[in-house]
Formats: C-alpha cells, structure tokens, sequence
C-alpha cells in the first residue's frame, strides 16, 4: 500500500537530502520498525531525481537491494510509481547487464524516465561455486552467439551443449526465449554493448590461459578428457565475468540497501581486508563509484546488545565491531569526514568514567558525537506508551501429566537408541516445552536423524512414544484431545475457548470488521467483535509446523465433529457434504445485478438494523416485481433468481416464474452477495465511469471470495452458522449479511489504498483468498517409513524459512496476503529468521513470544510486525471513538482533528492517546497484546524481567564495548532526567520542532 508521507518521513527524507547535496554520499534511516521507512526511501526516491546530473544518461536508475524476496515483492511498488515487478529468474547479477538495457528500452518506448531494478544478495552477489540457473546459462549461450567464432553452426551446437547441463526438459524453450530477446530490433545498443563487453572480458586469464582460449577448446567438439568438469569449472568463470560486465554497465543514480543487516557483510571499506570474501569483491567495485547515492534502512543497523554470556562465550563483541564498520562505511566517501575514531573514543571514556567525569563534559561530548552520527543517519522512535499490554498468563491449569511425560519419553527413547549402538545427544528440556509430539514435526533434526536409526534397529520395542509421535487413528477419527503441551493448549484455550465458555471462533471464515454498518443482534460475529488474528515467534524450526498443523486439526475437530457426525479427517469433502447442493446458485453469488446493487447505499442505511434495511429493500422489490408478468410460484429455484436478476438488469418486464418470496431472497442479494458487495466497494474507489469494467473486475473477485464456502471448512461454519433447511446459496447469504460482508471488505480495499486502480484492488483481493495447504508429519505407525501421513493447515499456518526458489517466495508471498487480510488463516507462525522487515499488522493485534528473544531489540523487531501503520488496534480504537462517521478517511480525519494537536503524523495512524478525553470510560479499548506463556517456577520469569529492564536502556550503551558490564556499573548512579538527555536524538522531526 503506497500512502503519503506524513510529517516526520518527510523530514527525514529531507534530512537524507540535505545530507547527499553536502557531499555526504551514504545515508542511514534507522527508524523504528514499522514506522515506514520504505515510505521515506520512497520520498527519497522522488527528491533525488531533481538533484544535479541524474538525468545525464536520460534514465534515473534505482537499485534496490533487498534481504529477501518477499520483502521485496512487499516494498517494490511503493518504492516509485515505475516501479518494477521482482523477477526470481532474472534477479542473479549475472543478467542486470541484460535487464538494464531491456527495461531502459521499455521505458523509452513509454515514454517513462525512472528505471527501478531488484537485487538480493542471496542470488545476485554470490558467486559460489555452481553453474547457476537456466536462465542465466540461457543469456550467456545468446550473447556468446553473437561473437563471430560461434556463427558456425557446429561450434554453437557445442556451446549449447556445454551450457544446458541439468536443464533437460526446457533448455531449448530457455535458449529460444533469450535468443529472441537479445537479438529484438529493439535491442541494438545493447548488443553493441555486450559485444564490446564480452571482446574485453574474454581474453581474463583462467587456468594459466585466458576464458576465450578454454572456451574454444570445450566447444571445438574435439575429444576432451574430463569435459564435464571443465564445463562446470568454465561455467562458472562466465558467471562470473558477465557479473564484472553487469557491474560495468550498472551505474545506478540511487542505491537503496533496505533491511541491510541481514547482508552487513556487503559494507565494507577500503581499509577493511577482513572480509576479503568473492561476495565482498563484487560488493566493493558496486559500491566504489562515488557518484552514486547509498540509502540504508534498517530498524537494527547493527548488532543492538552484546550480553555478557554471549561474550563469554565467542569472545567477540559483535555489536561493538558492527557500529564502528557501519561507521567507518558511511563515512568512506565522505568529502566531510570527521574524526570518527577519536570523537567516539572520548566519548566512551567520558560515559564509562561517569561519577568522576563531570556530567556537563559529558554532555559535551555527547553533543559532539551524538552530531557525527547525525550527519549520516536518522532514527524515529515511536511512542508506545500505552498501547502494548503485557500478558504473562497463568498457564499451570494448562499443564497435564503428558508434559511430564513427553519429556520422560524423549529421554528414555535417547537412552534406548544408545544402547543400539547411536551417538545421540541429550534433547533439551526447551524442546519439550514448545513442541507437542515434537518428533512428529522435527524435520531438518540431526536429533531425529539419529533416533530414527535407532528406532530401525530395534530401540522402539523397549519405548513408548505416545507423547512423542501422533497416532493417526486418533487423528483420522477426531479423537486427538490431549496435546501435551501446556503452552499449546493455552494458546488453544485462548482461541476456542474452554467447555464452559466456547467462543465458537472456528465459524468465522472472515475477522468481524472493526466499523460495522447495520446492527445484527447476537451473532457469531458480534459474540467475536474484538477477535484477532495471532502472531506466534519461536526460536525452534518444529513450532511453527507444529503450530499450523495441531492449530488447524483443533479447529477442524470442534467444527466436523459438530457439523457432521462420525466424520473423519480424511473424508472426501464432496462425498461427506454432497446433500448440501453447493453448485446450485454460485452464480447468483457472484454475479452482479447493477440495479440491486444500487439499491443498498450503506452511507444511507448507515447504522440501522439488518432488519430494516431489509425491509425497505424489500419493499422496493415488491413493488418491482408486481409490475411484471410471469407464473407466480412457491417453489424456489436459483435459476429462477438468477432469470430475475438479469430481468431487473435489462429492465424486462417478463419471466417464466416469480419465486413467492423472491423480493426477500433479491433483498439479501442486493445487500450481502461477495459480487454486489465488491461492485459497490470497486465503484467507490475508482472514478472509472465504465461500469462494464467495474463489474467484470467484481465478477472476477467474487468467484474467488465465493470460493471459500465451497471448501471443508467454509461448508461446515456455513451450516453451523446458519441452521436452516433452505438452499445453501442462501445460507451463504444470510452468513454474508451477518458478517457485515460489505464493511468487511472496505475496511481491506481501505488499507489495500482506496487510490490504487481497480486491476490491483481486485488482485490483492483475489491473492487474499488461499487453499489449505497440506504438509508432511511424523506418526506412530510411519515414522521410519517414506509414505508419511500429512495434515491439512488453514486456520493456522507457517511462515518463512524456506529456501529462495521461485515456487517458495511465491508461496511465501501468497501466505502473507492471506494474512494480511480479513479472511484465513488466523495465526500465522514462524521463527524469528528473516522476518524484519515484513508486515503482519492489518488484522493482527496479538503477538505471542513462544520462546523469548536474546535479546531486547528482537522483542522489538518481533512486534514491530504488528505495531504499524494503521494497524488493527488502532482501527478498532479510531472506530470506537469515531464510529459516528461512516467511512474510514472520515474516522481518521475526525480523529486527527482531536488527537494531534503537537504530536507528530504518528497520532493517529501509529499511536493514539488513549488519555484522551474521547477515549474516557471505554472498556472495550483494544491493545497490541504481547502474549507470553511462561511456564510456572520458570527461569523465562527472571529473563523475561532483565529484557525488559534492559530494554530501557540499552540505547544508552550504543556502541560501547561490554555493554551489559556497563549499564551494571551505571546502575544507581544516573537519574530518569539525566538518561533522556544521554540518550541520541537522531530524529529529524524532533530536531526541526525543538529548532
């Protein structure tokens, strides 16, 4: 979603600015995670282009680095309204010679001037020994053929051959493809390029000869012993050398580095041969032009805190090291450089004599340093004073014998195998306490490995594993109850409730919107108004497998068993729900009727109830209908609505049948069906006056929305939900109505940006909207064996951690929209690996630390995924406030009128003052929950306390070595007023209003 930047990210952006035309070339923004720092790159992005000589080449160049692909596929498009789509198969630096040139011509031809291209170093920067994708082997075979000594026909012939390697199905569809798009009319100035190119870079020496003379003899097609391997080994050396061609040609005007920690590796100085590395090489000749702007983001620039256990154990200060070459990086080609080195040096031995260094020094020499790093970086810091509420629950109800016993059973299991001869190492208690049947889901062990050998050779007679390992009779016959794990079945007692107090969430198919617009009485929507969807971090690679697996079974459990007696988990949906005539009226669902659409103006009925609305509607239709000719009927037919519908549309005055009780039926369907509530939504956001294009871009949309209450569970919650003997299409229209479908979907086209077109809108609804996914588990009955048993996950799911392989960020993409969006699934899990940088914040407001951080900047990054823009609690609190508006800009416009008086932007998209007398005697207020299930008399208590307390002020030790020795020995000695004024204010914003 790309919004305007509000105050405080212009004023950063300005600061970046006003840094780059002082000769200061590398930047940082350092703010706090989920204050939108994409944003301020791309007002960067803007004000840049109007600097001295970037349109010299007539193209202004981005590059966009990222940590991985789905940040990326998240950031691009906000970065510049030209802004490119990642491509997985071209992002390798091998080929940006290529994509320059082919996306520089497509600009022109555009009539565009603004070139944004995508890199990770994963796949872009590291040439590690491997022949690389087809893709890249394809684009080097078509610039190869067009030097002269591969126009013989045989010689190419072995050229091909050399380069296919493992692409044996599609290598002559890859080489096709980039012969064709090197040798396009278009593409001239390019060829001319790489000719050149390839004529200077060939004659590399390579092997005690040069590339050029290898390659002729691997393609002479004379004998060659080992030519596999000199293929593999001369595979590579191209690789590399279209890499230097790529780096040659790629003069980016902007350079933006987001999420930069993950690849620090990547900055680098002169001075610094430490890190000498091929990756380095590359990184040093891309960065070495010192007409190119480098802008960093990065909540954690750096390695925050080194704890005194982590120093005892590497020896290594990291977070000292990383400061001081992040510095010196910045600082490289600055044409203004300070003396680092000595300013920060007397600042830290002021700050670590503190007692016997006068304070006014000190602040001194605070002031000094604190304007070094101002000069190149920035940092924001939100507010979040009263906005988190910390829940450590009580989970010792929650604690059963089977927590006992997996972890008797776990080791009694290690201790068999060892008697059968396997070295296995001790599983550590932590393992016990955060996975149920953890065997079952503890792929990518050395653990497992080892038991399992163990199991094969016997060690299983002599074990019971029942706690260890689900048994799939229990699973086929929804017969799993007891999951032996006290954090699991809080986090299931959370969500589902207990026997006394169920909350029936396992019908909701969508989270209840936060702004309904009609009352409904009692519902399962209304019971739920306050319902979220989770965030679980955990520090183990099963949790989140065992999360989505155990999490989803429950919710099938309670729904099935209730639904459907004696169904079983592996019933073939069509069969066990065949009386349900789901086909019969998917159409009426989602088609549009422009007429009974246009007879339901939400703004109008804006607050009365369901039975109002449908009364007047009705009423309306009634008089419609006793205009028109046809047999009058009291037997129902969907086709017969459907003939009616299109009667209305083409203002036809006759049918075969009027259904007796058609105007309530058509007074529902002009209220709730997916297709009218999407066409109303559409119509508003677009001033595109072809309603044609409107309504197929609704169609479109509401085939995929009605699609999940044609699958397992969208069928059940509809029949629980909806206890009628009527057709099932309508049935689905009374849930539609009850979960207030229509507010529903504007509140998410609110947050997908109202002012995107249509064809994105109507995407980003359609990507929302995922299957079940299914995934391998470990069983009783299956546990050595190859044919595992596998579990359905949608009501939950895990996150991340997967390779970077086209089908995976594709995967990974579609799984983060899913969340972030109204609908399934509900809780999302993953490690803490890689998820800077990510957004989970739209319908989320519960965040629940399974396993704690090291430390305080991870619980800070971790729910910087949720405390974002606009995210749910703040919605629900503008709502509650504000509610008397009928539309979300209105709400937010009302409250930013009240509450921001001298706050920043931040009031009230990030932060509201809950003080504030319009929020005075709410009870129902809603908050960003840090959720954390500590285990009764455990040691997590204790650490769970020095994080927070370090937490406070553990930016007073930026930078300094052995920093927790250093808050110890500050301890006591600084007061609450002489901290504020130690700590660095590097925030533009605060700076320009305290000028």
């Amino acid at each position: 979603m790309k919004n305007s930047p509000l105050d405080f990210q212009i004023a950063t952006a300005n600061h970046v600015l006003d840094a780059f035309r002082n000769g200061q070339h590398r930047v940082l923004v350092a703010d706090e995670a989920g204050l939108g720092k994409t944003t301020v790159a791309s007002e960067v992005v803007r004000q840049v282009r109007n600097l001295d000589g970037i349109f010299e080449d007539g193209i202004y160049c981005i590059v966009y680095v990222c940590c991985n692909l789905q940040i990326a596929q998240q950031n691009i498009d906000t970065l510049s309204d030209d802004g490119d789509t990642v491509d997985l198969a071209q992002s390798r630096l091998s080929m940006q010679h290529f994509v320059y040139y082919r996306k520089k011509t497509d600009l022109i031809k555009n009539g565009q001037d603004t070139l944004v291209l995508s890199l990770t170093p994963a796949t872009s920067f590291q040439m590690t020994l491997g022949t690389g994708s087809a893709d890249e082997r394809a684009l080097i075979y078509a610039c190869l053929s067009l030097l002269p000594e591969f126009e013989d026909e045989s010689r190419n012939g072995e050229l091909s051959s050399m380069l296919q390697r493992d692409a044996y199905k599609g290598w002559g569809w890859y080489r096709s493809r980039y012969v064709e798009l090197v040798n396009a009319t278009d593409m001239r100035e390019y060829r001319e390029t790489i000719k050149k190119a390839m004529l200077s870079h060939i004659e590399t020496s390579y092997k005690g000869t040069t590339i050029k003379t290898e390659l002729m003899r691997l393609t002479s097609g004379e004998e060659v012993e080992n030519r596999s391997s000199a293929g593999y080994w001369l595979i590579i050396a191209l690789r590399k050398m279209f890499a230097s061609i790529s780096l040659e040609v790629l003069k980016p005007d902007l350079v933006i580095m987001d999420e930069f920690q993950k690849f620090s590796s990547l900055i680098v100085t002169g001075q610094d041969d430490t890190h000498d590395s091929e990756e380095n090489m590359v990184a040093k000749k891309f960065f070495s032009n010192k007409e190119t702007f480098i802008l960093l983001l990065s909540a954690t620039p750096y390695k925050p805190y080194t704890t005194i256990e982590e120093l005892n154990e590497t020896n290594n200060d990291e977070q000292y090291k990383d400061f001081h070459r992040l510095l010196n990086f910045l600082y490289e080609n600055s044409e203004n450089a300070p003396d680092v080195k000595i300013i920060w040096q007397s600042y830290s031995t002021a700050l670590s004599h503190l007692g016997k260094t006068d304070l006014t020094e000190l602040l001194e020499k605070h002031d000094t340093a604190e304007g070094m790093l101002y000069n190149v970086m920035g940092r924001t810091e939100r507010q979040n004073t009263g906005i988190i509420k910390e829940m450590i629950p009580d989970i010792s109800h929650c604690l059963t014998e089977g927590d006992i016993n997996s972890y008797i059973q776990m080791q009694h299991l290690i201790d068999n195998c060892r008697s059968f001869g396997q070295r296995v190492f001790s599983a550590p208690t932590d393992y016990t306490k955060s996975a149920a049947f953890q065997l079952s889901f503890m792929d990518n062990y050395k653990l497992k490995d080892e038991i399992q050998k163990g199991w094969a050779a016997g060690a299983r007679r002599k074990s019971n594993v029942d706690c260890l390992l689900l048994d799939k009779n229990f699973v086929e016959n929804y017969k799993l109850t007891q999951y032996n794990n006290a954090r699991l079945n809080f986090v299931i007692e959370s969500i589902f409730g207990d026997k006394q107090h169920p909350t029936y969430v396992e019908q909701l198919l969508w989270v209840p919107t936060s702004h309904p617009y009609y009352t409904t009485g009692e519902t399962i929507f209304t019971r739920n108004c306050d319902f979220s969807k989770y965030l679980v971090f955990s520090s183990w690679g099963m949790v989140p497998k065992m999360l989505a697996s155990l999490i989803s079974y429950e919710s099938e459990r309670r729904l099935y068993r209730r639904a459907y007696k004696g169904a079983t988990y592996s019933d073939d949906v069509k069969v066990l729900l065949k009386d349900d005539n789901r086909t019969k009226g998917s159409a009426i669902l989602n088609t549009v009727s422009t007429y009974l659409a246009g007879l339901y103006n939400p703004e109008m009925y804006f607050g009365k109830s369901l039975s109002e609305i449908k009364k007047a509607i009705k009423e309306i239709i009634t008089e419609r209908l006793e205009s028109m000719d046809g047999e009058r009927t009291n037997r129902i037919s969907s086709i017969d609505i459907f003939l009616l519908m299109q009667a209305f549309d083409n203002n036809e005055d006759h049918v075969d049948r009027i259904y007796s009780d058609a105007a309530d039926v058509l007074a529902e369907i002009a209220i709730a069906s997916p297709a009218s509530c999407l066409y109303r939504a559409l119509c508003r956001t677009t001033q595109n006056d072809n309603k044609s294009y409107v309504k197929a871009m609704a169609e479109d949309a509401a085939k995929e929305l009605v699609g999940i209450f044609n699958n397992r569970y969208g069928i059940a919650a509809v029949k629980l939900t909806c206890r009628s003997n009527e057709e099932y299409f309508l049935r689905v229209l009374d849930y539609c109505a009850l979960g207030n479908l229509q507010a529903t979907i504007d509140e998410f086209i609110h947050m997908i940006g109202e002012t995107k077109p249509l064809e994105p809108i109507k995407n980003r609804i359609k990507e929302s909207l995922v299957s079940a996914f299914r995934q391998p588990v470990g069983t009783i009955q299956g546990f050595t064996k190859d044919d595992k048993y596998s579990m359905r996950k949608h009501f939950a799911v895990d996150f991340g951690n997967t390779k970077q392989t086209e089908q995976a960020v594709t995967h990974a993409t579609s799984v983060r929209s899913a969340f972030n969006s109204p609908f399934r699934p509900f809780v999302l899990s993953s490690t803490s690996i890689g998820q800077e940088g990510l957004d989970f914040h739209w319908y989320c407001r519960k965040m629940i630390h399974w396993n704690l951080p090291s430390n305080p900047q991870n619980l800070e990054q971790r729910e910087g995924r949720i405390n974002r823009y606009k995210c749910l609690s703040v919605r629900r609190n503008v709502a509650k406030a504000f509610g008397d508006k009928f539309s979300w800009n209105e709400m937010f416009e009302s409250a930013n009128q009240v509450l921001k008086q001298d706050n920043p932007a931040m009031v009230p998209y990030w932060f509201l003052p809950l003080n504030n007398e319009v929020f005075e005697g709410r009870k129902d207020l809603e908050y960003i929950e840090r959720i954390i299930p500590i285990y009764p008399m455990s040691e997590e208590n204790g650490r769970y306390r020095r994080l927070i307390e370090v937490l406070s002020l553990y930016r007073l030790t930026m930078g300094q070595p052995r920093q927790e020795e250093l808050l110890q020995m500050l301890a006591g000695k600084v007061s609450d007023e002489d901290i504020e004024k130690l700590l660095f204010n590097l925030s533009p914003f605060k700076k320009d209003r305290n000028r």
